[in-house]
């Protein structure tokens, strides 16, 4: 007999109007059960007040997704169909983050989602991702495909349509009350409605970038103003939060090679976002803008510097150098190299700068070392030092301690490459060398049950935007300016102008307020 009612349930026509209303409640009941439960815990209203809220916030999102179910299949029949599989699909892939990783659905997410590579979002997949949109999306989204509707008359369409409008408008009406608390908390709200915190937001990254400058702004003519050999060596971490470093105070021995360097400098400082687009933005232009200025390693290749990019990472502006260098670009170039972790890009570092015809050279190394969500794949084995550890964040969801293990192993593998770094640039006493990290931004760890990166500043938790920001000078080549002529914390702007001082370029876009160092003599 139930096997006979499923079969009647594919088979047998419904009307558009009973279809319309199946597909808004189950939208309801399988996608924003995470939207009323922020609701449900974000509001100081009383019992009674709160349950107005609910019922009306439920009456608005039913008779929404019912006026768009309607339209969609009146308006585009097939196509609105195949429409409504897809929406189901996206919904459960996106409530499946919700809850695994404690994000919302924002702008800044899914601009991460347009810029994030196969090899990284691979590292979200796994049998619950899947079974969950299985269950949550492909089985619905087939209902919505096959279950043979009848459409109806343009007049009864235009009825009920028209009646679930006028529901909104008395449901939202009867909440102006609650228009200064929705107003506070807007970002939150439409980041966990589905699927309009997707489809908005997408349209506004769209918009965003439409209106991006197709070429940068250039800066005004920079001069070289001496030719003593300089090279200056920026690295650009990912994910790396102040809070796990030794050097900041972490109780544990994270960087074990880094505090006993001598002369190395350590500076507070905060990111400018917490996504990479953002993050390495910010450290490469001159001033915090939405314009896209032309960025540090253009403007000194563009003055005379030589400049070199290598990358395991992605989501820079665009970089207008000859030398651009992925991990597998570097691996062919050196046969015998292995790209699997970011020791890759130090790979014959020193020859590459002593080859160089230029006497001011700028190496930019922009490193995906402490990317999630598999931070254990990010170090070679040998620096598994902290154990158990998990092998991904779903995994560490269940165990924060063996998340945290993985994750400090990423920040163990980053004191090495740094102190590498600094090894071989103190080797080469021909040249005034400098060393430079700073990263993009911080990564959550499960505080709070958020994990990652990503969340919107004004909402942010500081784990995702205090930031580690070292310096490495060699002997006599720049002295520091004083701790008391530089702010408290610091932010990434600072990287631009500090460099134009390293390398001795004469800029009217160089500002001294933005630089950590004192002018040459």
């Amino acid at each position: 007999m139930i096997i006979n009612k499923i079969k009647d349930l594919w088979r047998n026509p419904v009307s558009l109007f009973k279809f319309s209303c199946i597909i808004s409640i189950g939208a309801l009941l399988l996608y924003n059960i995470p939207f009323f439960n922020y609701v449900a815990g974000n509001t100081d209203e009383s019992l009674g007040g709160k349950i107005l809220l609910i019922t009306s916030l439920v009456v608005i999102m039913l008779a929404l997704n019912f006026m768009m179910t309607y339209l969609s299949v009146f308006l585009l029949r097939k196509v609105g169909r195949v429409l409504l599989l897809i929406l189901s699909i996206i919904n459960a892939a996106a409530v499946y983050f919700i809850i695994t990783y404690g994000v919302m659905i924002t702008g800044t997410t899914m601009e991460n989602v347009f810029n994030t590579r196969y090899s990284e979002a691979s590292g979200f997949l796994s049998c619950t991702m899947w079974l969950t949109v299985f269950v949550l999306g492909l089985l619905p989204g087939l209902y919505c495909l096959l279950r043979p509707v009848v459409i109806g008359t343009l007049k009864k369409m235009g009825i009920c349509c028209g009646s679930a409008l006028a529901i909104i408008l008395v449901a939202a009406l009867m909440n102006v009350s609650h228009t200064l608390w929705i107003g506070q908390h807007d970002t939150e709200l439409g980041g966990l409605l589905q699927p309009w915190s997707y489809i908005a937001n997408t349209f506004r990254v769209i918009s965003s970038k439409h209106d991006e400058q197709a070429v940068e702004i250039k800066l005004s003519d920079g001069e070289i103003t001496d030719s003593t050999k300089t090279v200056v060596v920026l690295v650009i971490g990912e994910s790396a939060r102040k809070a796990n470093f030794q050097l900041y105070g972490y109780q544990r021995e994270t960087n074990p090679l880094l505090s006993k360097l001598e002369g190395l400098k350590v500076y507070q400082a905060t990111s400018c976002a917490t996504y990479t687009t953002a993050g390495t933005k910010a450290i490469l232009e001159p001033k915090n803008s939405g314009d896209l200025y032309e960025i540090l390693p253009n403007y000194a290749f563009r003055t005379g510097v030589d400049v070199s990019w290598r990358t395991s990472n992605w989501g820079e502006p665009p970089v207008h150098i000859n030398d651009y260098l992925t991990d597998p670009q570097l691996a062919e170039r050196y046969p015998g190299s292995d790209n699997t972790y970011d020791d890759i890009l130090l790979t014959h570092l020193r020859e590459r700068i002593d080859s160089s015809s230029s006497n001011k050279v700028l190496i930019v190394l922009h490193t995906s070392t402490s990317h999630g969500p598999k931070y254990a794949d990010k170090y070679p084995k040998d620096f598994e030092f902290f154990t158990p550890v998990a092998n991904s964040v779903e995994e560490g969801e269940k165990n924060l301690d063996k998340l945290v293990n993985a994750y400090d192993n990423t920040i163990l593998f980053t004191d090495f490459l740094l102190d590498s770094l600094v090894n071989t640039l103190r080797s080469m006493t021909e040249w005034n060398s400098a060393m430079i990290f700073i990263s993009d931004h911080g990564e959550s760890l499960g505080e709070n049950n958020i994990f990652m990166h990503g969340v919107p500043m004004q909402l942010a938790p500081k784990v995702q935007y205090e930031i580690p920001f070292l310096v490495w000078l060699s002997d006599g080549f720049r002295d520091y300016k004083a701790d008391d002529e530089l702010p408290e914390v610091i932010e990434q702007h600072y990287i631009f102008h500090s460099v134009l001082n390293l390398l001795s370029i004469k800029s009217p876009d160089y500002n001294p307020d933005f630089d950590i160092f004192k002018q040459a003599q």
